[in-house]
This record gives C-alpha cells, sequence and structure tokens, in this order.
C-alpha cells in the first residue's frame, strides 16, 4: 500500500507574519490555522505526512528535477527546444533558471514542514513511542532536505532554519557556514537512525527506516571523503542480506508492479490514482496538483505521445549498447542487447515496445538516438497519452546496487589492491542479475577497478536514478572538467535511428557531438554548485 500518497493535507502549514490590521480585516471562522490545528495526533499524522509530500514537489523527485538534473552529467542531452536543460549542460545555468529556484523551494519547504512538526507535536496527547516515531522520521526528512540542499547550494553554505520562522528577520537568515549546516544533517540523519524501525508493515510502505537514514548517512560522509565513516554505514547494509537483496531483474527497480521491493531502501512515493489532480499540474504542491509526477509524460517518445525533452546521452547510448552480455547466460540466446540495457532505454533497432507501440525507426529523429525506459510506464496501453499526465511510479532515491558500488569505492580507496577480490565479488553480482559479462578480478588492481566503476558501472546501472547523484559523483571525483572534455572530442553518427562511434570512413556524413560548450566554460567555482537563487537574494537582505 502506498501510504504516503492517500494522505493529502490541504493546509497552509506555514508560519505567519505579524502585520498591520484595518478595520475591515475579518477572520474566517472556517480557516484552519496553526492555533487550531496540532491538536491532536491525527493532526500530528496529517503534519508529518505533508512533510513527506514535500519530496514530492517538482524541483525536489517531480518533474522537473528529475527530468532536467540528468543532462548536467555525463548521462543525459536536452532535446533541441528544452532551453532550461541546454542552459544545464552547457553550463550556462544562473540564479535564474528554472531547476535552480524550484529545487530550493521545495526543499526548504520540506525542512518547514518537518520543523513545525519537530515543534508543535511535543505537547499533544499521544503514546511516547508513537511521538518519538513521528519526531525521528522529521529529522529524517529535515536531514535529507539539508543533506540534498548542503550538496546542490554555494559550496553547501546555506541557511539554516532550526525553528520555524515567526518573524520576517527569521525568514530572512544570513547563510551559514557549511561546517553548520553538516553538523546539523550529522545530527538529524544520527537521530533518525538510532529512532527509526528496520521496516514497515504492508499499511505504512513508503515511511523511513533505518536502513534509509544509515545510507544517507554514509553517502554524508562519502561525499566529504571520510571514507572510512561512510565504509562504516555502508558496511550495515551490506551486511543485512535478512533485510536487502538485489532484484532477480534489474528492471523490478523502475516499475509499479515491484515497488518497495527487497532491493530497495529509501522511494519517494508517487500515485496515479490517488489524486489526479488537473491536467499539467502534475505533481505540483496544493489542491490542483496531484499524488503523481510527469516524468513519464516528458520523456516519453513522440510517437507514444510524450515529448521527448530529455534522453540519454549519445555517450550513455553507447555505453548500455556494448553492455557486454555473458554468453553463458540462457537469457542472452537471441538478444541484440543487455537486460541492463533494454531496462533503462528504448532503441530504434531492438524493437521495444513503449505503451504498446512498438518504437520505430522513423521516430528517432532530431538527432535522437534512444529514450529512456526507467520509471516509464511503457508497458501499459497509452499511458502518458491525452489528459492523463501523471505516472505513479515511485521515485527509487537509494537501492542496494548503489549502496554495494559505494561500498566497493570505499574499500578500493582505503586498502588498495588487498580490497579487489571483495570489490568485484560484489560488482559481479550486480552484473550477474542482467546477465552481463563477470570481471575477472586478476585483471584489475585497486585503480583500473575504480576506473570501471566510475566511467562503466555507476552509469549503467543507475543512470538517471536517486537525486543528482551522477553529478555528485563526478564532482567527489574531480573528474568533471576530465569527462566534459573527453565526451566533447566524441563523434558518433545516426543512420536511420541507430547510434555508433563514427570511423574515418565517415568523411561525408553528418557528424554528432556532444559536451563541447561546457568543456569551454567549466570551472569548478561557477558550476561545481548552483548560486543561491535570484529570489532569495532579492529577498533576503541578508545575503551578500
Amino acid at each position: 500500500m502506498k501510504l504516503i500518497s492517500k494522505i493529502f493535507v490541504g493546509l497552509a502549514l506555514s508560519a505567519t507574519l505579524s502585520s498591520c490590521t484595518d478595520y475591515f480585516d475579518v477572520k474566517n471562522p472556517n480557516t484552519i490555522t496553526e492555533d487550531s490545528f496540532w491538536k491532536t495526533k491525527e493532526d500530528a499524522f496529517k503534519g508529518l505526512m505533508a512533510t513527506y509530500s514535500a519530496l514530492q514537489g517538482h524541483g525536489v523527485t517531480g518533474g522537473t528535477s528529475a527530468v532536467n538534473t540528468p543532462v548536467r552529467s555525463d548521462t543525459g542531452r536536452p532535446n533541441n527546444w528544452n532551453a532550461g536543460a541546454q542552459a544545464l549542460q552547457k553550463l550556462s545555468f544562473n540564479d535564474n533558471t528554472s531547476v535552480v529556484k524550484e529545487k530550493w523551494a521545495g526543499l526548504y519547504t520540506g525542512i518547514l514542514r518537518a520543523n513545525q512538526v519537530l515543534e508543535n507535536i511535543v505537547d499533544i496527547d499521544m503514546l511516547e513511542e508513537e511521538r518519538e516515531l513521528y519526531l525521528a522520521e522529521a529529522h529524517f526528512i529535515r536531514g535529507v532536505c539539508y543533506y540534498w540542499l548542503f550538496n546542490t547550494y554555494n559550496q553547501g553554505n546555506i541557511i539554516l532554519h532550526e525553528t520555524v520562522p515567526t518573524s520576517k528577520e527569521d525568514f530572512a537568515k544570513p547563510l551559514s557556514d557549511r561546517e553548520e549546516i553538516l553538523a546539523l544533517i550529522l545530527s538529524d540523519l544520527k537521530h533518525a537512525q538510532e529512532k527509526l524501525p528496520e521496516s514497515w508493515d504492508d499499511k505504512n510502505l513508503g515511511r523511513a527506516t533505518w536502513g534509509a537514514a544509515t545510507s544517507f548517512l554514509g553517502h554524508v560522509y562519502i561525499n566529504e571523503k571520510d571514507y572510512n565513516s561512510a565504509k562504516a554505514e555502508y558496511k550495515k547494509i551490506v551486511d543485512r542480506p535478512d533485510l536487502y537483496q538485489l532484484t532477480p531483474e534489474i528492471s523490478w527497480n523502475f516499475d509499479a508492479e515491484h515497488e518497495f521491493n527487497s532491493e530497495s531502501i529509501f522511494e519517494v512515493v508517487f500515485s496515479a490514482t490517488q489524486k489526479q489532480g488537473s491536467g499539467a499540474a502534475g505533481n505540483l504542491d496544493g489542491p490542483t496538483g496531484s499524488e503523481g509526477t510527469t516524468r513519464a509524460r516528458t520523456m516519453a517518445p513522440g510517437g507514444a505521445g510524450g515529448w521527448r525533452v530529455v534522453m540519454p546521452s549519445y555517450w550513455m547510448t553507447m555505453q548500455l549498447k556494448e553492455d557486454p552480455m555473458d554468453p553463458a547466460d540462457s537469457r542472452n540466446e537471441g538478444r541484440l542487447y543487455s537486460l541492463r540495457c533494454e531496462a533503462s532505454i528504448a532503441l530504434a533497432d531492438d524493437e521495444t515496445i513503449y505503451y504498446q507501440k512498438e518504437v520505430e525507426k522513423a521516430g528517432f529523429n532530431n538527432g535522437e538516438a534512444s529514450y529512456l525506459r526507467k520509471f516509464q510506464n511503457h508497458q501499459n496501453e497509452n499511458d502518458g497519452i491525452g489528459d492523463n499526465y501523471s505516472s505513479g511510479i515511485n521515485e527509487r532515491i537509494i537501492r542496494l546496487a548503489d549502496i554495494y558500488l559505494l561500498y566497493a569505492e570505499c574499500i578500493l580507496k582505503l586498502e588498495g589492491d588487498a580490497a579487489v577480490n571483495e570489490a568485484v565479488t560484489l560488482i559481479n553480482q550486480i552484473r550477474a542479475r542482467s546477465g552481463v559479462l563477470q570481471l575477472e578480478p586478476l585483471n584489475y588492481d585497486a585503480n583500473s577497478l575504480m576506473e570501471h566503476i566510475m566511467w562503466d558501472e555507476r552509469p549503467k546501472e543507475l543512470m538517471f536514478e536517486g537525486h543528482d547523484i551522477r553529478w555528485v559523483d563526478l564532482r567527489r571525483w574531480g573528474k568533471i572538467k576530465e569527462q566534459y572534455t573527453r565526451l566533447s572530442k566524441l563523434e558518433f553518427v545516426l543512420e536511420a535511428g541507430v547510434l555508433r562511434y563514427a570511423t574515418a570512413d565517415d568523411a561525408e556524413a553528418a557528424i554528432l557531438q556532444e559536451y563541447g560548450e561546457g568543456a569551454a566554460a567549466y570551472t569548478p567555482l561557477a558550476h561545481d554548485y548552483f548560486p543561491i537563487p535570484v529570489d532569495e537574494a532579492l529577498t533576503n537582505p541578508n545575503i551578500k
């Protein structure tokens, strides 16, 4: 059961500012205010669910952010009419770019709601163990929202709100140093890790767990290059096969049928049926929005009624096409591309069925070489067509394969060549479930295996997943400039919708390239993080 999607709180749960009143000001007796809310344990639960719902927003895991942010990394490319996504790949984004503003606003909405829960349920009459659980969930969501802000904006120097603002001065706080933000993130996630359960019953699926808090702690540490602490947290997950196992099929991690599966550690819940909203409102927060996401519609090919505004990059398409299949795996008999490739992208020469329509070669125009299949209802008839803008597929934020690869990175960094066998064992488990050729440990040392993880395993397995994780990976490795430059030099040819690398015989062919403008523009200080959004800078006098 998708619990979170079944609760909609139509409350303006925001702090009120004092203001002058006049003779004509009349209080609406039907209005729900903070004074009239937060009275019962039912109010506490609704407030908590409203906090979870902030994670659905366009700027967080909903349409805009999930669709556009991959093009800032090496996994996605924008279509030629998508100016916002083009600005990300060309690294010409600024403080007024839509995704920069929407992500900031969406994450601070989640922080506000979490703070309201933390402040207001203290005095509500409810069981103490229930109160502690709600508080732990609110700490978790606040910690996650701050972690994403910390990893996205201004080198981590952002605004810290630990309480609900009650005055204009509270709203207009100055930026805090990244160390102060980091301390709050760690405190929130450690509190959640200590108090959250290992699992929930079927009626409460989607709520945060011990494993989710533990995994996020590992993410915080590894991106601070504290590999010892990251390894310790990830090992807690790796050592719990009773809680988490890889799914038999990789595709189970991207559809609606297998949500909350054995590999899933944290998902943001969506529903196409619970609250459909109005038209293209998609998952906008509020009474006109829905509990679904527009991701399927915006990324589906035109022949399936989609807008194909973002798609896999040429490099990513070739990486997946060249994913080596294991000839000893019977599932690969007669197959053109690997199961991992098939689950991830739709190709013109793969007879791929997409919304019960074969994706024909003629549909691959405007330089389009592949379409995303992850998180698409491609097996359904007419999903995403007409007035049905919403998809109910949950956004998988963390899954076990991600943890395996991050743990492998930690042990390679800490133990060097001595860790190669253990790291290869973890990687081969991921490859085996997709029928991909196994790695031979003797062919690698620590450095070459880390290269494989960076340029082969992580992008193939996790493209377009998580929350901007590919960009965070590239930045942690210090490889953004290197990868942009490498990709800008690659040349491709697209013939009848089928992409291949250009050769010396293609002198007369139309050559396709990507990432050239980004490679020329990139400087770490300007592009590693988003700037503080212009809306915040203009309304907050304490932003210098």
